[in-house]
């Protein structure tokens, strides 16, 4: 069976950013896991809500983006989903993505929040 690896925020900013504490990890984890990298569009939503208030420049961090992920589709289950999350104490952005991601696929972050609700991590920080 195929395991996706989703990743999240912090990842695709530790590779698009000129200098970032977790760039290094980041790259090893790309190229590691290249071709099997999966984004879901509530990551993409909160990219872009980084990118403007950084001052990054949107379009091409989606288009460099777009070159290394796979992007994935939304049903409404998963926002029934996501809601679980939210009343135990997760943001609404991870919240999306643990719904979206399922309990069988692997996030790739640096957020601990997720190992908290029992999910497979690759640990941008290791």
């Amino acid at each position: 069976m195929y395991f996706k690896k989703y990743a999240d925020t912090d990842f695709f900013l530790a590779l698009m950013k000129d200098s970032d504490w977790l760039k290094n990890n980041a790259r090893k984890v790309y190229e590691k896991h290249k071709g099997d990298i999966v984004v879901t569009p509530f990551t993409i939503a909160e990219i872009m809500i980084v990118c403007q208030r950084e001052n990054i420049p949107l379009k091409k961090t989606l288009f460099q983006i777009s070159r290394i992920s796979k992007l994935d589709l939304v049903s409404w289950d998963i926002f029934f989903r996501a809601c679980d999350y939210v009343e135990n104490g997760a943001t609404i952005f991870d919240s999306l993505l643990m719904a979206f991601c399922g309990e069988d696929n692997t996030i790739i972050s640096s957020d601990k929040i997720y190992k908290k609700f029992g999910f497979d991590v690759i640990d941008l920080k290791k």
